[in-house]
């Protein structure tokens, strides 16, 4: 099942998903010395000699800066993974960063929900090997254009680095630039092509490469797909023996860049995959308990506890009332917009990859999201309550024989059409 929920809905969804996942990570320097001193220090130092290494940035007088070119400042991004490693990430405030100055375009595309789903179903279908690869410091290997150069003021908590009166002039992408997702995608893209693959006309990260291979004994057509998110390679072969596609791929990987081999895939930005046979299971069952941590840490109520469904027949004409309400000029807070746009914008995140069966009630919170009343709130816990009493539902894909099937269905009974489409 699918609603029209707008591809900007989707950007904002996996903004908040991945804000949702940082959890309670330290918010800047200061408060990761005194959260742990030395666990954040080791990462930080990990993340600088990851810039020494890359030659990202080099220290000049403050006077060599060009009239009129404002310095950019620094900040420390943390995180702690799921194996409990601390992880330091050293950023620029892109917020600071001049449009025209800085930098002239920002866009880059990732692979999509759906392209994921999709790739999914084909490793089911033709029992594909499924193995993850992450590149390591991805943004630090990219190439910044001749006039995108920015000058920053050095990392904090890390001055004592350098003499008196320096500052850095960044010359290759980092973490937080405005440009720096494009510049990266600019370097990347360019060497798989080189490579021999071809980019799908239907997602730009996603990239396939099908051949005959000569092996001892004889000839074999292989298959190898990889979809690109930003530094995670999602990879799909047929073959993995030492004349196969995938390991010429993953030599010639290994150097020309700085990666890691994950392993095969067991999760994938805050999705849980898992394989058995023939079949390819999606689930996000660590998201969703995290969910329930950050909005109701008290845990699902009892009045909540009999409900079967994630909504009821009161869902739809409380939007209209909320939509008519600000017509009418009646304001929500802000604090009131912020916290429903929260809560409805992580929920978007789940119902976008592996859970569907909230995908209308979803749809139906996201057209109130200016003018959130009491009622949708709760409407909305209502729609966590239900994902996190079935957490463990997700999608599954399994190869059949049954034939292509497709239904699709639109409903008018609103101002605006809800339309849905469903393939098995």
């Amino acid at each position: 099942v699918a609603t029209g929920v707008s591809r900007a809905l989707h950007a904002v969804a996996a903004s908040v998903g991945s804000a949702l996942l940082a959890g309670t990570d330290p918010a800047n320097h200061k408060a990761a010395m005194r959260d742990d001193g030395v666990g954040w220090g080791a990462a930080e130092r990990k993340e600088i000699a990851n810039h020494l290494e890359n030659a990202t940035m080099t220290p000049i007088l403050r006077a060599q800066v060009p009239r009129g070119r404002r310095l950019v400042r620094m900040t420390w991004v943390y995180k702690t993974k799921c194996d409990g490693s601390k992880k330091a990430r050293l950023c620029v405030q892109g917020c600071t960063q001049v449009p025209g100055v800085d930098y002239q375009q920002t866009f880059c595309s990732t692979m999509r929900p759906s392209s994921l789903r999709l790739l999914s179903a084909i490793s089911a279908r033709f029992n594909l090997y499924m193995h993850r690869w992450d590149f390591v410091a991805a943004y630090l290997q990219g190439e910044l254009l001749q006039d995108e150069v920015v000058w920053c003021h050095p990392p904090p908590g890390h001055e004592h680095m350098y003499p008196p009166d320096t500052v850095m002039k960044v010359i290759k992408p980092i973490y937080g630039m405005a440009q720096a997702g494009r510049r990266w995608q600019r370097t990347i893209f360019p060497w798989f092509l080189a490579h021999g693959f071809t980019q799908t006309g239907s997602d730009d990260s996603v990239f396939i490469m099908r051949r005959t291979v000569d092996t001892p004994s004889g000839p074999r057509h292989e298959t190898l797909v990889v979809g690109v998110y930003v530094d995670d390679l999602f990879c799909l072969y047929s073959h993995d023996d030492e004349h196969s596609l995938y390991a010429t791929f993953t030599t010639a990987l290994q150097q020309r860049w700085s990666v890691d081999d994950e392993g095969p895939v067991a999760d994938l930005l805050g999705i849980e995959i898992s394989r058995e046979d023939c079949k390819v299971s999606l689930r996000q069952t660590a998201y969703i308990d995290k969910m329930m941590r950050n909005f109701c840490p008290d845990g699902c109520p009892t009045s909540h506890q009999a409900s079967k469904t994630p909504c009821d027949g009161e869902l739809v004409q409380h939007v209209a009332d909320a939509l008519a309400s600000r017509l009418a000029g009646h304001a929500s807070s802000d604090a009131d917009v912020r916290r429903y746009q929260s809560l409805v914008g992580a929920l978007l995140y789940a119902a976008v990859n592996t859970r569907t069966d909230v995908a209308y009630p979803v749809g139906m919170l996201c057209r109130a999201m200016s003018c959130p009343t009491p009622e949708l709130y709760d409407d909305a816990l209502r729609v966590l309550y239900y994902l996190h009493r079935h957490r463990d539902i997700g999608l599954t894909y399994e190869a059949e024989q049954s034939s292509l099937a497709g239904y699709s269905d639109a409903d008018w009974a609103v101002k605006h059409t809800t339309s849905g489409w469903l393939f098995t």
